[in-house]
Protein backbone atom coordinates (compact mmCIF):
# COMPACT_ATOMS: atom_id res chain seq x y z
CA UNK A 1 0.00 0.00 0.00
CA UNK A 2 1.41 3.38 -0.96
CA UNK A 3 1.59 6.34 1.42
CA UNK A 4 -1.70 7.89 0.28
CA UNK A 5 -3.48 4.57 0.63
CA UNK A 6 -2.05 4.07 4.11
CA UNK A 7 -3.15 7.53 5.19
CA UNK A 8 -6.66 6.96 3.84
CA UNK A 9 -6.92 3.65 5.69
CA UNK A 10 -5.83 5.28 8.93
CA UNK A 11 -8.54 7.94 8.59
CA UNK A 12 -9.23 9.98 11.73
CA UNK A 13 -6.58 8.03 13.60
CA UNK A 14 -3.86 10.04 11.90
CA UNK A 15 -5.34 13.39 12.89
CA UNK A 16 -3.35 13.75 16.07
CA UNK A 17 -0.17 15.56 17.02
CA UNK A 18 2.40 15.82 14.30
CA UNK A 19 0.25 13.87 11.81
CA UNK A 20 -1.87 17.03 11.45
CA UNK A 21 0.92 18.42 9.31
CA UNK A 22 -0.03 16.02 6.53
CA UNK A 23 -3.79 16.25 7.10
CA UNK A 24 -4.51 19.94 7.44
CA UNK A 25 -8.24 20.49 6.75
CA UNK A 26 -9.41 22.92 4.10
CA UNK A 27 -11.16 26.23 4.93
CA UNK A 28 -14.63 24.65 5.01
CA UNK A 29 -13.50 21.76 7.19
CA UNK A 30 -11.72 24.16 9.53
CA UNK A 31 -14.88 26.24 9.87
CA UNK A 32 -16.96 23.15 10.67
CA UNK A 33 -14.39 21.92 13.18
CA UNK A 34 -14.24 25.36 14.79
CA UNK A 35 -18.03 25.47 15.19
CA UNK A 36 -18.09 21.98 16.65
CA UNK A 37 -15.23 22.80 19.03
CA UNK A 38 -16.88 26.01 20.25
CA UNK A 39 -20.23 24.23 20.73
CA UNK A 40 -18.60 21.38 22.64
CA UNK A 41 -16.63 23.75 24.87
CA UNK A 42 -19.77 25.80 25.59
CA UNK A 43 -21.71 22.65 26.55
CA UNK A 44 -18.89 21.38 28.75
CA UNK A 45 -18.53 24.77 30.43
CA UNK A 46 -22.25 24.80 31.23
CA UNK A 47 -21.98 21.27 32.62
CA UNK A 48 -18.88 22.25 34.61
CA UNK A 49 -20.64 25.22 36.21
CA UNK A 50 -24.10 23.77 36.85
CA UNK A 51 -23.56 20.10 37.70
CA UNK A 52 -21.90 19.25 41.00
CA UNK A 53 -18.58 17.41 40.60
CA UNK A 54 -19.05 17.16 36.83
CA UNK A 55 -15.31 17.28 36.25
CA UNK A 56 -14.72 14.43 38.69
CA UNK A 57 -17.31 12.16 37.11
CA UNK A 58 -16.19 12.89 33.57
CA UNK A 59 -12.59 12.22 34.60
CA UNK A 60 -13.55 8.89 36.18
CA UNK A 61 -15.89 7.96 33.34
CA UNK A 62 -13.42 8.63 30.52
CA UNK A 63 -10.44 7.19 32.41
CA UNK A 64 -12.26 3.92 33.12
CA UNK A 65 -13.63 3.58 29.56
CA UNK A 66 -11.66 5.07 26.65
CA UNK A 67 -8.58 5.51 28.87
CA UNK A 68 -8.72 1.89 29.99
CA UNK A 69 -9.44 0.68 26.47
CA UNK A 70 -6.50 2.48 24.87
CA UNK A 71 -4.16 1.10 27.53
CA UNK A 72 -5.55 -2.44 27.34
CA UNK A 73 -4.80 -2.50 23.62
CA UNK A 74 -1.14 -2.75 24.62
CA UNK A 75 -1.65 -6.50 24.31
CA UNK A 76 -1.75 -5.96 20.53
CA UNK A 77 1.65 -4.25 20.64
CA UNK A 78 3.04 -6.94 22.94
CA UNK A 79 1.87 -9.68 20.57
CA UNK A 80 3.43 -7.86 17.65
CA UNK A 81 6.85 -7.67 19.32
CA UNK A 82 7.00 -10.88 21.37
CA UNK A 83 6.18 -14.03 19.43
CA UNK A 84 5.51 -17.32 21.15
CA UNK A 85 3.70 -18.08 24.38
CA UNK A 86 6.82 -18.02 26.58
CA UNK A 87 8.12 -14.65 25.33
CA UNK A 88 4.66 -13.08 25.46
CA UNK A 89 4.06 -14.36 29.00
CA UNK A 90 7.41 -12.98 30.15
CA UNK A 91 6.61 -9.60 28.57
CA UNK A 92 3.19 -9.47 30.25
CA UNK A 93 4.72 -10.33 33.63
CA UNK A 94 7.32 -7.57 33.22
CA UNK A 95 4.59 -5.16 32.13
CA UNK A 96 2.44 -5.95 35.18
CA UNK A 97 5.44 -5.97 37.51
CA UNK A 98 6.60 -2.50 36.48
CA UNK A 99 3.06 -1.18 36.91
CA UNK A 100 2.81 -2.70 40.39
CA UNK A 101 6.17 -1.19 41.38
CA UNK A 102 5.07 2.30 40.34
CA UNK A 103 1.73 1.79 42.12
CA UNK A 104 3.51 0.90 45.37
CA UNK A 105 5.71 3.99 45.12
CA UNK A 106 2.76 6.23 44.27
CA UNK A 107 0.59 4.88 47.05
CA UNK A 108 3.27 5.73 49.64
CA UNK A 109 4.19 9.21 48.38
CA UNK A 110 1.68 11.66 46.94
CA UNK A 111 4.25 14.21 45.77
CA UNK A 112 6.32 11.52 44.04
CA UNK A 113 3.14 10.23 42.43
CA UNK A 114 2.44 13.66 40.93
CA UNK A 115 6.07 14.10 39.85
CA UNK A 116 6.11 10.74 38.05
CA UNK A 117 2.76 11.35 36.40
CA UNK A 118 3.78 14.80 35.11
CA UNK A 119 7.14 13.70 33.71
CA UNK A 120 5.69 10.61 32.04
CA UNK A 121 2.76 12.58 30.65
CA UNK A 122 5.05 15.13 28.97
CA UNK A 123 7.04 12.30 27.42
CA UNK A 124 4.01 10.30 26.30
CA UNK A 125 1.67 13.06 25.09
CA UNK A 126 4.47 14.55 22.99
CA UNK A 127 5.26 11.21 21.35
CA UNK A 128 4.31 12.21 17.76
CA UNK A 129 6.97 14.94 17.82
CA UNK A 130 10.05 12.91 18.76
CA UNK A 131 11.24 9.33 18.42
CA UNK A 132 13.75 7.32 20.40
CA UNK A 133 15.70 6.42 17.25
CA UNK A 134 16.37 10.10 16.55
CA UNK A 135 18.58 10.38 19.61
CA UNK A 136 19.39 13.95 20.59
CA UNK A 137 20.30 15.13 17.11
CA UNK A 138 16.93 16.55 16.14
CA UNK A 139 16.64 19.26 18.78
CA UNK A 140 13.66 20.88 17.10
CA UNK A 141 11.61 17.67 17.36
CA UNK A 142 12.46 17.29 21.05
CA UNK A 143 11.51 20.89 21.86
CA UNK A 144 8.24 20.41 19.96
CA UNK A 145 7.68 17.22 21.91
CA UNK A 146 8.11 19.00 25.25
CA UNK A 147 5.87 21.89 24.19
CA UNK A 148 3.05 19.67 22.94
CA UNK A 149 3.38 17.03 25.65
CA UNK A 150 3.57 19.56 28.45
CA UNK A 151 0.57 21.67 27.47
CA UNK A 152 -2.17 19.30 28.80
CA UNK A 153 -0.50 18.87 32.22
CA UNK A 154 1.32 22.18 32.76
CA UNK A 155 -1.31 24.69 31.65
CA UNK A 156 -3.84 23.71 34.39
CA UNK A 157 -1.56 24.79 37.24
CA UNK A 158 -0.69 28.04 35.43
CA UNK A 159 -4.21 29.04 34.38
CA UNK A 160 -6.20 27.67 37.35
CA UNK A 161 -3.85 27.39 40.36
CA UNK A 162 -6.65 27.79 42.92
CA UNK A 163 -8.71 25.01 41.32
CA UNK A 164 -5.68 22.70 41.24
CA UNK A 165 -4.95 23.42 44.90
CA UNK A 166 -8.58 22.65 45.74
CA UNK A 167 -8.57 19.23 44.08
CA UNK A 168 -5.06 18.06 45.05
CA UNK A 169 -5.94 17.18 48.67
CA UNK A 170 -8.61 14.81 47.32
CA UNK A 171 -5.95 13.14 45.19
CA UNK A 172 -2.80 13.04 47.32
CA UNK A 173 -4.01 13.95 50.83
CA UNK A 174 -1.33 15.44 53.10
CA UNK A 175 1.26 15.72 50.33
CA UNK A 176 -0.86 18.29 48.47
CA UNK A 177 1.22 21.43 49.32
CA UNK A 178 4.50 19.81 48.28
CA UNK A 179 2.91 18.27 45.19
CA UNK A 180 1.52 21.66 44.16
CA UNK A 181 4.94 23.31 44.59
CA UNK A 182 6.60 20.65 42.43
CA UNK A 183 3.87 20.93 39.81
CA UNK A 184 4.14 24.72 39.66
CA UNK A 185 7.94 24.61 39.42
CA UNK A 186 7.79 22.13 36.52
CA UNK A 187 5.16 24.29 34.83
CA UNK A 188 7.39 27.36 34.89
CA UNK A 189 10.32 25.29 33.63
CA UNK A 190 8.06 24.20 30.78
CA UNK A 191 7.29 27.84 30.01
CA UNK A 192 11.02 28.50 29.95
CA UNK A 193 11.61 25.68 27.47
CA UNK A 194 8.81 27.08 25.28
CA UNK A 195 10.38 30.55 25.30
CA UNK A 196 13.89 29.29 24.59
CA UNK A 197 12.58 27.03 21.84
CA UNK A 198 10.66 29.88 20.25
CA UNK A 199 13.74 32.12 20.36
CA UNK A 200 15.99 29.40 18.92
CA UNK A 201 13.76 27.96 16.21
CA UNK A 202 11.20 30.74 15.63
CA UNK A 203 8.69 29.82 12.92
CA UNK A 204 10.05 26.31 12.52
CA UNK A 205 8.79 25.51 16.01
CA UNK A 206 5.23 26.64 15.27
CA UNK A 207 3.94 23.98 12.90
CA UNK A 208 0.24 23.80 12.09
CA UNK A 209 -0.10 20.67 14.22
CA UNK A 210 1.62 22.20 17.22
CA UNK A 211 -0.35 25.46 17.10
CA UNK A 212 -3.72 23.72 16.74
CA UNK A 213 -2.95 21.28 19.54
CA UNK A 214 -1.69 23.86 22.04
CA UNK A 215 -4.47 26.37 21.23
CA UNK A 216 -7.12 23.71 21.78
CA UNK A 217 -5.58 22.64 25.09
CA UNK A 218 -5.18 26.29 26.16
CA UNK A 219 -8.82 27.11 25.35
CA UNK A 220 -10.13 24.08 27.23
CA UNK A 221 -8.05 24.95 30.31
CA UNK A 222 -9.13 28.57 30.13
CA UNK A 223 -12.85 27.71 30.00
CA UNK A 224 -13.08 24.47 31.99
CA UNK A 225 -11.99 23.17 35.37
CA UNK A 226 -8.60 21.38 35.41
CA UNK A 227 -10.15 17.93 35.83
CA UNK A 228 -12.63 18.52 33.03
CA UNK A 229 -10.02 19.93 30.66
CA UNK A 230 -7.58 17.07 31.26
CA UNK A 231 -10.38 14.51 30.98
CA UNK A 232 -11.36 15.78 27.53
CA UNK A 233 -7.78 15.79 26.31
CA UNK A 234 -6.90 12.38 27.73
CA UNK A 235 -10.17 10.51 27.23
CA UNK A 236 -11.42 12.04 23.97
CA UNK A 237 -8.36 13.23 22.04
CA UNK A 238 -5.38 11.19 23.21
CA UNK A 239 -7.02 7.83 23.97
CA UNK A 240 -9.33 7.91 20.95
CA UNK A 241 -6.49 8.75 18.57
CA UNK A 242 -4.48 5.79 19.89
CA UNK A 243 -7.45 3.43 19.62
CA UNK A 244 -8.06 4.50 16.02
CA UNK A 245 -4.39 4.12 15.10
CA UNK A 246 -4.25 0.57 16.46
CA UNK A 247 -7.61 -0.25 14.83
CA UNK A 248 -6.30 1.01 11.47
CA UNK A 249 -3.30 -1.30 11.73
CA UNK A 250 -5.54 -4.22 12.70
CA UNK A 251 -7.83 -3.61 9.73
CA UNK A 252 -4.83 -3.53 7.40
CA UNK A 253 -3.46 -6.77 8.81
CA UNK A 254 -0.35 -5.23 10.37
CA UNK A 255 -0.95 -6.18 14.01
CA UNK A 256 0.99 -9.42 13.82
CA UNK A 257 4.72 -9.52 14.41
CA UNK A 258 6.69 -8.63 11.30
CA UNK A 259 8.56 -5.83 9.61
CA UNK A 260 7.01 -2.44 9.03
CA UNK A 261 7.34 -2.83 5.27
CA UNK A 262 6.04 -6.40 5.01
CA UNK A 263 2.92 -6.94 7.15
CA UNK A 264 2.30 -10.60 7.88
CA UNK A 265 -1.47 -10.43 8.38
CA UNK A 266 -3.81 -10.39 11.33
CA UNK A 267 -3.53 -13.38 13.65
CA UNK A 268 -6.32 -14.88 15.74
CA UNK A 269 -4.75 -14.00 19.15
CA UNK A 270 -4.86 -10.31 18.23
CA UNK A 271 -8.55 -10.52 17.34
CA UNK A 272 -9.18 -12.27 20.66
CA UNK A 273 -7.29 -9.55 22.53
CA UNK A 274 -9.38 -6.82 20.91
CA UNK A 275 -12.64 -8.64 21.71
CA UNK A 276 -11.61 -9.18 25.34
CA UNK A 277 -10.62 -5.53 25.67
CA UNK A 278 -13.99 -4.40 24.26
CA UNK A 279 -15.81 -6.65 26.72
CA UNK A 280 -13.77 -5.46 29.71
CA UNK A 281 -14.38 -1.81 28.75
CA UNK A 282 -18.12 -2.46 28.51
CA UNK A 283 -18.14 -4.07 31.96
CA UNK A 284 -16.28 -1.08 33.42
CA UNK A 285 -18.79 1.29 31.85
CA UNK A 286 -21.77 -0.63 33.26
CA UNK A 287 -20.19 -0.77 36.73
CA UNK A 288 -19.42 2.96 36.64
CA UNK A 289 -22.99 3.83 35.60
CA UNK A 290 -24.34 1.69 38.44
CA UNK A 291 -21.98 3.39 40.88
CA UNK A 292 -23.02 6.85 39.75
CA UNK A 293 -26.72 6.03 39.99
CA UNK A 294 -26.60 4.26 43.32
CA UNK A 295 -24.13 6.22 45.42
CA UNK A 296 -23.46 9.73 46.55
CA UNK A 297 -19.86 10.85 46.78
CA UNK A 298 -18.84 12.22 50.12
CA UNK A 299 -15.52 13.92 50.74
CA UNK A 300 -14.00 10.71 52.08
CA UNK A 301 -15.22 8.59 49.19
CA UNK A 302 -14.04 11.18 46.74
CA UNK A 303 -10.52 11.05 48.14
CA UNK A 304 -10.34 7.27 48.06
CA UNK A 305 -11.81 6.92 44.57
CA UNK A 306 -9.85 9.74 42.94
CA UNK A 307 -6.58 8.73 44.60
CA UNK A 308 -7.00 5.11 43.54
CA UNK A 309 -7.66 6.08 39.93
CA UNK A 310 -4.66 8.43 39.81
CA UNK A 311 -2.37 5.80 41.35
CA UNK A 312 -3.58 3.23 38.81
CA UNK A 313 -3.26 5.72 35.96
CA UNK A 314 0.32 6.56 36.95
CA UNK A 315 1.21 2.89 37.41
CA UNK A 316 0.13 1.74 33.96
CA UNK A 317 1.54 4.84 32.25
CA UNK A 318 5.14 3.66 32.65
CA UNK A 319 4.93 0.34 30.75
CA UNK A 320 2.41 1.86 28.32
CA UNK A 321 4.63 4.78 27.30
CA UNK A 322 7.66 2.48 26.91
CA UNK A 323 5.68 0.13 24.70
CA UNK A 324 4.17 2.93 22.60
CA UNK A 325 7.58 4.58 22.19
CA UNK A 326 9.04 1.30 20.95
CA UNK A 327 6.23 1.09 18.36
CA UNK A 328 5.94 4.82 17.63
CA UNK A 329 7.13 4.56 14.05
CA UNK A 330 4.80 1.63 13.32
CA UNK A 331 1.82 3.40 14.89
CA UNK A 332 2.52 6.67 13.10
CA UNK A 333 3.03 5.23 9.64
CA UNK A 334 6.04 5.15 7.44
CA UNK A 335 7.58 8.43 8.52
CA UNK A 336 9.65 8.49 11.65
CA UNK A 337 10.03 12.23 12.09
Amino acid sequence: MDRKGAQAAAGPAMISGRQLVDHTPGPVSLAVLAVLAVTALAALRYLDQHVAQAGLWIFLGLTLTTGFFHGALDIVLLQREFSGTRRLTTAVVLYAGSAMLVALVGARSGWLLILLLLVMSVWHFGEPYGRWEQGLRNRLAWVQRIVAGGAPVMLPVLLSPAAVQAVLPAAVALDAPLAFGIWQTLAWLWVGVCCVGLAAFRRRLLTTALVLEVVLVFASNLLLSPLMAFSIYFGVLHASAHILRVAAKVRRGEAAEGSDDSPTGLVQPTRTAVVVTCFASLVLLIVLIGYLRGMSVSAGEQHGLLNAVIVALTAVTLPHLVLVSRHARWLGGARSG
